[in-house]
């Protein structure tokens, strides 16, 4: 079953000292915002053993925290409650419980917090048997460790994932989730380390163990044997006794008797020592059947006694801290209901003598206020007779400058209007072209960067020169056409005619996207006529057809055709077996509604190309018109007015 990390410590715990000195903290002090802390301090303090007092310490927090606002702490404290429901079995709450606080950290941003919340709700999620579910919310609490840079969330995840891995190997024996499971307690012991991370180490070694156990039980006793000396020379009691009985186990697998009664017995006179009930009984059972193992009833017998006294010793001792910390919160609870009378009296007290105050003082105001406002309303009386005389003047003169004014306000309410529109279009080019240069300079970014840390090989770098050759492909087309529409808003790029060749114009174009033709291996046509003479500027004709050609070519997918002829000499079409569209996409292709939409293999785009296609289109005389079935492919025909033709 997968290991939680949650360090269930039943019999190790520090003498009273920490929770007694919390409890006497909270006793005393007035500060309510202290006392949500120290509640949620005892919470995770009990939550490994006493899940009930955890959950009651929880729970007083969370009052407190709501009560201030308190988000954060509020956060803490449910997830400590949603852990304790979790040991206790209770899953629907514990899911609850953990996806509320969950909720509370995305809204504060909490990166830490959102690692932890995640990570407990893959553990509600494998403990009830939905162990897809689980690995989704592992993999999600992974990013945030990866981006906070958390090693030692990163470790606990890489345990849980490799747990997960782990026992679908041991339902399925597929190689790879073996690998898998390898793979990340490999990289949960490599964070251990450089954190120095003994006690962590110690778990991990021994989920390897359990790994190797069927594979390779000699390298199983390896890891065992370095979590072991680890453990000791740490003088790690609690980490010693776990690893002494694992060894156990191990042996009593291995049918090796002997051993396990050596390590058993190691075992159960350290816990004896320590006063461990719970680990007493643990190590009297291995115990027991190495006893049983070599045929010594007697002494198995006398083992099994001493089990079941240990048995009965924790059910007792849990039953006596329970009736201590009812006795302790009645205590509490009573003292606190007396202070909260004094203050109450106290402050009762005060607000009468603050009253009494308050009135003498405000009569006194009062009376200074009237006398002040009588001499005030004296001299203002003359100055509001002279002031009235001015004031006629000029309202006179402001209701013909308010005429003025109005006019002007309508004219620069037009020209605003105007200037928002413009504005609001231009923030959106520049949003979406910003958008989609980002993805292109990423790519090549991180290429130059593999290649300057020198992690890509020769043979790597002309694997990947196809990519690069799309991307600044993509980025020249995207420039290109940001320069054209960025001087045609200022006006410097005026409408030039010419006399030229169509054919060889449209030749031209075609050579340019050779390239992603053949990289796409697709079928392409050019009907080549000669003496298609036009009057019309060639530049702004050029880009309609570059536009449409590579809109063409993007959306077309692997192995498709594409062909360009002349139905008459005022007509160029553009015909491709790519998508298609919709009426309703048809109907928004040359709206200023800009979307940036990738092609069959990726390839990026501003949106902004057709639609200043359409105006070039407009500036001589030129028609866009579209046939497209959605699935079957589009039609793109650019016709001329004669005006304007050859």
């Amino acid at each position: 079953m997968l290991t939680l990390f949650l360090t269930i410590w039943t019999s190790f715990q520090a003498p009273q000292s920490f929770p007694d000195s919390i409890r006497h903290i909270i006793s005393t002090t007035e500060s309510d915002s202290a006392k949500a802390v120290l509640y949620y301090d005892l919470g995770k303090h009990y939550y490994g053993y006493e899940q009930d007092t955890s959950i009651l310490y929880a729970q007083k927090s969370i009052e407190l925290a709501e009560k201030l606002g308190l988000e954060k702490v509020k956060a803490n404290a449910l997830n400590i409650m949603g852990v304790a429901l979790l040991i206790k079995s209770d899953y629907e709450e514990a899911l609850k419980t953990h996806l509320h606080a969950l909720k509370i950290r995305e809204n504060l941003k909490d990166s830490t917090g959102m690692l932890e919340s995640n990570l407990n709700i893959g553990n509600v999620y494998y403990r009830n048997g939905e162990m897809g579910k689980a690995a989704t919310m592992y993999e999600k609490a992974l990013v945030y460790g990866l981006a906070t840079k958390n090693l030692r969330g990163q470790s606990m995840i890489y345990n849980n994932l490799a747990n997960y891995h782990k026992d679908l190997w041991a339902q399925t024996k597929k190689k790879e989730d073996y690998n898998q499971a390898m793979d990340y307690l490999e990289k949960s012991l490599a964070i251990k380390e450089e954190l120095k991370d003994n006690n962590g180490l110690v778990k991990t070694l021994t989920q390897l163990s359990e790994l190797y156990l069927e594979e390779d039980p000699e390298k199983a006793k390896g890891y065992l044997i370095r979590a072991l000396n680890i453990a000791e020379a740490n003088q790690d009691i609690e980490n010693k006794l776990s690893v002494l009985n694992e060894l156990s186990n191990y042996y009593l697998k291995e049918k090796s008797f002997a051993l396990v009664q050596q390590y058993a017995l190691e075992a159960y006179r350290i816990a004896k020592g320590a006063g461990s009930h719970f680990y007493v009984s643990v190590s009297a059972e291995y115990l027991v059947e190495s006893a049983l193992g070599q045929n010594d009833f007697k002494s198995a017998y006398e083992y099994l006694v001493i089990k079941n006294d240990a048995d009965r010793a924790v059910f007792n001792d849990n039953r006596q801290k329970i009736r201590e910390e009812l006795l302790i919160e009645f205590e509490t609870e009573t003292k606190e209901l007396e202070n909260q009378r004094l203050i109450q009296e106290q402050e009762f007290l005060d607000l009468s003598i603050q009253r009494r105050n308050e009135l003498l003082l405000g009569t006194a105001v009062l009376i200074g206020i009237l006398i002040a406002l009588f001499w005030g309303q004296r001299q203002n009386h003359r100055k509001l007779k002279l002031a009235h005389d001015q004031l006629e003047e000029a309202h006179q003169l402001a209701k013909s400058q308010n005429a003025q004014i109005q006019q002007q306000a309508d004219r620069l309410n037009i020209t605003n209007l105007a200037l928002m529109q413009a504005n609001q279009f231009r923030d959106k080019i520049f949003s979406v072209i910003s958008h989609d240069l980002r993805s292109p300079f990423s790519s090549l970014h991180s290429i130059i960067q593999l290649w300057d840390k020198n992690m890509l090989s020769e043979e790597e770098l002309h694997e990947v020169m196809p990519l690069i050759a799309r991307e600044t492909n993509s980025l020249s087309q995207m420039l290109n056409n940001l320069l054209i529409w960025s001087k045609s808003q200022l006006g410097a790029d005026e409408v030039q005619l010419s006399d030229f060749d169509l054919g060889d114009l449209v030749n031209d174009i075609s050579e340019l996207f050779m390239p992603q033709v053949s990289q796409k291996n697709l079928e392409f046509t050019h009907e080549i006529k000669s003496g298609l003479k036009v009057n019309s500027d060639r530049e702004r004709l050029s880009f309609i057809l570059r536009n449409i050609l590579m809109n063409a070519i993007k959306f077309t997918p692997g192995g498709g055709k594409l062909s360009v002829d002349y139905p008459n000499c005022r007509e160029i079409r553009i015909t491709d077996s790519g998508q298609g569209m919709t009426p309703e996409m048809v109907s928004k292709l040359f709206s200023d509604r800009i979307n940036s939409q990738k092609g069959t293999e990726g390839e990026s785009g501003t949106g902004i190309g057709l639609m200043l296609s359409k105006e070039f289109a407009e500036t001589i005389g030129a028609e866009i018109l579209v046939e497209s079935e959605f699935g079957k492919g589009t039609t793109f025909r650019v016709v001329m007015r004669e005006e304007f033709g050859g």
